[in-house]
């Protein structure tokens, strides 16, 4: 398998995102026209690390055909070697990306993710022990810097010194998190820097956004994560936008129809709490709903999975069934208060 450059259009990626990304996601996802690649959430890597069941099943999975990447997040060049020797059972695996863009502060404070951008020398060593050692396609999702982007191009260069086949960027710090506005222009420059194609990410939240990124920067490709979630449709919206189709344009009761899959799927799983890890989901979706945010207020003070549906079909279904799905999120509505500005601040 290779990544899926070089053909008509714009590739196409799924984020990681930790315990959202399983397999049974992924195939939600497809269902409502896939990726042209996902990557899965990381296995820890560190001395006794075991690869998560869970995890290793989205790996193994090929969501509406299209291959899966494992990631890796670790910092010790010994143990990276000793999960590579892992990976190398499953002949099935034949990607795996190094994450070096986490910005979760418990990650960043082990040196791991995020935090080895503080470290050119580090991340050049990790990757090319990586390349050497893995015969597979190999990336790298990286972040502008840890504080600030000041350093990019350095912190850029160690990583293409690792001999990746491709390399995503996240277009703000570790320290931003997913505030502020993306900096496409660090994306501009890596391109031009790069002998490998280069995949844009940060607040691709519609199709008409994920093109004007790719013609501002000229990236081989876009990842989207978060309006992946609220969207699951902007796959099949990027590529019939690309081709100059009218995109799909979904209703609020399909979009009911995504949330009764998702709900299955956590049922399945024998989550503790079912509505605390909806809620996670619905976080995103909700941005999308109603542009007042009523939607979310009521559904994060319900409690249990009976009332959360009545909320869910409160403004899904009903009257409200047949009304169209709105590609980008409704200004001033925030999925996550505390890791996100408001929409309107961001859309600049």
């Amino acid at each position: 398998m290779s990544a899926p450059f070089g053909k008509t259009g714009l590739a196409t990626f799924l984020a990681p995102m930790q315990d959202i990304t399983d397999a049974d996601f992924m195939e939600i996802i497809a269902r409502r026209g896939p990726p042209d690649f996902y990557v899965a959430e990381y296995f820890r890597i560190h001395e006794f690390f075991e690869f998560e069941p869970r995890v290793l099943r989205a790996v193994l999975s090929r969501p509406g055909g299209r291959p899966v990447c494992a990631q890796f997040i670790g910092g010790d060049e010994a143990h990276i070697l000793r999960a590579l020797r892992e990976l190398s059972k499953y002949p099935q695996i034949t990607s795996l990306d190094l994450n070096l863009g986490c910005p979760a502060p418990k990650i960043y404070r082990k040196n791991v993710g995020g935090g080895l951008l503080r470290s050119p020398e580090k991340i050049r060593a990790l990757a090319r022990a990586i390349r050497e050692n893995w015969g597979g396609v190999f990336s790298v999702k990286m972040r502008l810097g840890f504080d600030s982007s000041d350093a990019f191009e350095g912190l850029f260069s160690a990583v293409l010194d690792g001999g990746p086949d491709f390399v995503t960027v996240h277009a703000r710090t570790v320290k931003q998190l997913y505030r502020g506005a993306c900096d496409y222009s660090k994306i501009a420059l890596a391109v031009k820097m790069s002998p490998v194609p280069v995949v844009a990410n940060g607040d691709i939240w519609s199709a008409h956004k994920a093109l004007e990124v790719a013609r501002q920067t000229k990236c081989a490709g876009v990842m989207v994560g978060r309006h992946a979630v609220r969207n699951p449709w902007i796959f099949r919206q990027i590529s019939e936008t690309a081709r100059s189709e009218t995109p799909y344009s979904p209703t609020l009761g399909e979009v009911r129809g995504y949330v009764g899959d998702i709900l299955r799927s956590v049922l399945a799983s024998s989550a503790r709490y079912p509505d605390s890890r909806m809620k996670k989901y619905l976080n995103f979706i909700g941005a999308s709903v109603d542009p007042d945010g009523a939607f979310l207020r009521e559904m994060r003070i319900s409690r249990g999975v009976p009332e959360l549906m009545r909320v869910c079909d409160k403004y899904m279904l009903g009257g409200r069934a047949r009304l169209p799905f709105p590609q980008e999120p409704y200004a001033g509505v925030c999925p996550r208060p505390n890791h996100e500005d408001r929409c309107q601040e961001t859309k600049k």
